[in-house]
């Protein structure tokens, strides 16, 4: 393909890439914790979509996370968690340890609180078990992470900070791997408020309006791509005496 044809071409799939983080944000803008994708687009090089004076095509750059925190919205519910701050849950997988702000647990068949996915939730010291003549009623949930059953302590949630949480992949069921060059950190400016969730931080407004601008731009690339094949279509056509 010529290199206008290519700009075009590589401006698509940007787009198309940002438009899938749309409809993931749109399809968890009511999961708990849930944290917005986003997709930076930068211009390309001037008049490359439509020949001298059209639109830049756009080029991919970094795709990135927003941690902005969410809304906390009271539920009354015991098992209900939310983190204040910049830490992170742990609950455990066949794949290793999982980060995550979504703390609407409950409890396994075993007594052992997992998240919505039947995860292990991580204690300082492993599972937390709660006795089944507690009950989620039962249970106090302190600032710090700790859990108890009346005067019982049943463990402490082990609640995690990154320096770069922009380093995090996301995982999955609203949750984030660490690569090995970001550590986990005992969480020292992270608190927890039972009964309440922290809502995702979507915007459905400004998604559908980011929606919308790149369908625009993605219609306008095709339509470009598409004159640029019948000129070229042409041209051929000329040069082979068809015409």
């Amino acid at each position: 393909m010529s290199g206008p044809t290519n700009v075009n071409a590589a401006g698509m799939g940007a787009l198309g890439r940002q438009y899938e983080a749309i409809a993931h944000n749109l399809a968890n803008a009511s999961t708990p914790g849930y944290k917005r994708l986003f997709c930076t687009l930068v211009g390309g090089a001037p008049g490359a979509a439509g020949g001298p004076g059209g639109a830049a095509a756009p080029i991919l750059g970094e795709s990135s996370v927003d941690f902005t925190q969410g809304a906390i919205v009271h539920t009354g519910r015991p098992l209900d968690l939310a983190l204040h701050g910049k830490g992170f849950f742990v609950v455990e997988t066949p794949q290793g340890e999982r980060y995550t702000r979504n703390g609407t647990f409950q409890t396994s068949a075993q007594g052992q609180l997992v998240d919505s996915g039947g995860r292990t939730v991580a204690g300082d010291a492993g599972p937390i078990v709660i006795p089944r003549t507690a009950g989620e009623a039962g249970v106090s949930v302190a600032a710090d992470g700790r859990i108890q059953a009346g005067s019982t302590v049943l463990g402490k949630l082990r609640i995690v900070e990154f320096e770069k949480p922009e380093a995090l992949v996301p995982a999955g069921e609203g949750s984030f791997r660490a690569p090995r060059t970001a550590a986990p950190l005992p969480a020292a400016k992270t608190t927890v408020q039972q009964g309440f969730q922290e809502a995702s931080n979507v915007s459905v407004v400004n998604e559908l309006v980011g929606l919308i601008t790149v369908t625009r731009l993605y219609e306008a690339n095709a339509n470009i791509m598409n004159k640029r094949g019948e000129m070229a279509k042409t041209i051929i056509q000329v040069a082979m005496g068809n015409v």
